[in-house]
């Protein structure tokens, strides 16, 4: 079978779009990171704008829950105790996602699970150390809203073959 590999695609067009007005956005905000919110819309961009909106609900449900895990251990970690040994550190945030996953079963979100984790992981193991932690998981969450934003707009409408 020949393929022209150029060829874009109507999703193929809409997420490169999409991941481009993420980057443009955030040369307007002053405390995002681009990266997350072309995660949130390149996850976003579906065939359809059903299948658009239900993975979004589930990566922002996904996100918040994994967000505010993270900004408790890392308050928890800043105002009352740091593990001051590294290994034991990431066996206590190993450790940290069975609640995690628990809730995620208990409140019926089983499809975000992973993203709960990876939300969580990636806002304590990578910044724990950052002078506002708490800041950053507050950023981490807007930053995928406004990707899941702007795929559920761009993704409205009809497809066309570059």
């Amino acid at each position: 079978m020949k393929t022209n590999f150029w060829r874009v695609g109507g999703r193929t067009g809409k997420t490169v779009i999409a991941v481009f007005t993420c980057f443009l956005i955030d040369t307007v905000r002053e405390n995002g990171i681009p990266f997350y919110a072309a995660i949130a819309a390149i996850l976003c961009i579906q065939h359809n704008f059903k299948d658009s909106l239900n993975t979004a609900l589930t990566r922002e449900i996904a996100t918040v829950i994994g967000g505010i895990f993270g900004a408790i251990i890392l308050s928890f970690e800043k105002n009352v105790y740091r593990i001051p040994n590294e290994l034991l550190r990431y066996l206590f945030l190993s450790i940290s996602l069975i609640p995690i996953i628990n809730f995620s079963v208990w409140i019926k979100q089983e499809k975000g699970t992973f993203l709960m984790c990876v939300v969580f992981l990636c806002i304590t193991a990578t910044h724990g150390n950052d002078e506002s932690p708490l800041a950053f998981a507050i950023d981490r969450i807007i930053d995928t809203t406004i990707g899941i934003f702007i795929a559920l707009f761009i993704n409205q409408f009809p497809k066309s073959k570059m």
